[in-house]
């Protein structure tokens, strides 16, 4: 059971639970018995409501921090099961800015209803602590919302933009693919990487319509980047999020996409991290074998810096792995990250994959790549990610 773990309270009849006026610290679940909730009106209490078993009440003091608002006594032998405020904080702060927001602004008017009853006479008191606390939720979801509806808008008025940066084969420098990095041109914030906006595309649903838009604008940019990659399969690679591969439209999308730009399967190459796999391991699965039946390939991005079980690699149909660069760029300086390279580029080759070492930034690094028979690097050594204008002026005077 739920609550098998919790302290059971226990009250006779007629024996006070709380008064109007406590503090809440905790709510009550009802296991056993029958309790009621009194209001003062006119200087009389009121009944207002009983509550019986696998009821719950004192909930609001939970989440505003505010005084009881009714008194609550046992009417017969009452067995409850305290639910402490410590519990809901924890939940809380791991809840989105948005629901925690909503759930404040209702307890708000709850509390400052003036309908004559002892429920609106405690809401006045409200101490710098709290009033600091509520304005940073409203603050994270007034950022959260006003994000959301900027990227519905980003989309209408193309303010993103995709970047290319090489993936070069370590053994001659030349460009064998490259990999479409999203960048937002925010109207007042300026550039936005990724990182700092994708996350709630993610739990707002528009990942799905700025996902399509990357993949469908790296497909069609695929025509010129085409001519500046010197490898017998060139590719594009495309960053696919776990929410996008758990949609099983996913698959129909790719295939009306390349179709409409005419690319060649083989030329796109789909990156995913680990978290797919841990998150949604049964659709991803079904997901990715229909991908490869297009002719498409997959990598494994960020290997490393995730939960990197070797299950994964095994289960999975990867073609490719890419190792994070928290593990690349001091392995000329860490004995453990070199060890944690050399194996890693192994036990891919062992699995029939390809690897690509990301954070190559000195020629030593690239050398010692090379060195551990590692196939492609991706990193400032080789270049920093630029527009397809960019590239074309960068290429044309090489």
């Amino acid at each position: 059971m739920l609550f098998d773990k919790f302290d059971r309270e226990v009250f006779t009849s007629g024996q006070q639970i709380f008064k109007y006026g406590d503090v809440g610290d905790c709510a009550y679940l009802i296991e056993e018995g029958m309790v009621e909730v009194l209001v003062v009106k006119q200087d009389k209490e009121h009944r207002i409501r009983l509550i019986g078993k696998g009821e719950l009440f004192g909930e609001v003091s939970l989440i505003d921090y505010q005084p009881r608002t009714a008194t609550v006594r046992a009417v017969e032998r009452t067995v409850l099961v305290p639910i402490p405020r410590k519990l809901m904080e924890g939940l809380l702060e791991k809840s989105d800015p948005v629901l925690r927001h909503l759930l404040l602004v209702i307890l708000e008017r709850f509390r400052n209803r003036n309908d004559g009853s002892a429920l609106s006479t405690a809401s006045t008191i409200i101490s710098p602590e709290q009033s600091k606390r509520h304005n940073i939720v409203k603050g994270e979801a007034t950022q959260k919302l006003s994000l959301a509806h900027g990227m519905k808008r980003a989309l209408a008025r193309e303010e993103f933009q995709l970047y290319y940066q090489p993936i070069c084969n370590l053994a001659d420098g030349c460009v064998a693919g490259f990999e479409a990095l999203i960048r937002w041109h925010h109207p007042t914030d300026g550039p936005m990487q990724p990182d700092d906006f994708l996350w709630i595309a993610e739990q707002t649903g528009l990942i799905h319509e700025i996902g399509l838009w990357t993949l469908e604008r790296a497909c069609r940019d695929w025509k010129t980047l085409r001519q500046f990659a010197d490898y017998e399969t060139p590719f594009v690679s495309v960053n696919l999020s776990p929410v996008q591969l758990s949609n099983e439209m996913l698959v129909d999308d790719v295939k009306a996409i390349m179709a409409s730009q005419n690319i060649k399967p083989a030329e796109l190459k789909l990156e995913l991290t680990e978290t797919v796999m841990v998150e949604y391991p049964e659709i991803a699965l079904r997901i990715m074998h229909r991908l490869i039946e297009l002719g498409c390939s997959l990598a494994l991005d960020d290997y490393g810096a995730g939960h990197s079980g070797l299950r994964h690699l095994q289960q999975y149909p990867l073609g490719t792995l890419k190792i994070d660069g928290a593990f690349v760029e001091p392995i000329l300086a860490s004995a453990q990250s070199l060890k944690i390279v050399r194996s890693s580029v192994a036990l891919a080759h062992s699995l029939g994959m390809n690897v690509v070492a990301e954070g190559v930034e000195t020629e030593g690094v690239r050398a010692k790549l090379l060195e551990m028979k590692c196939d492609f690097g991706q990193g400032w050594y080789f270049g920093r990610p630029a527009t397809l204008q960019e590239l074309v002026l960068r290429y044309a005077t090489a």
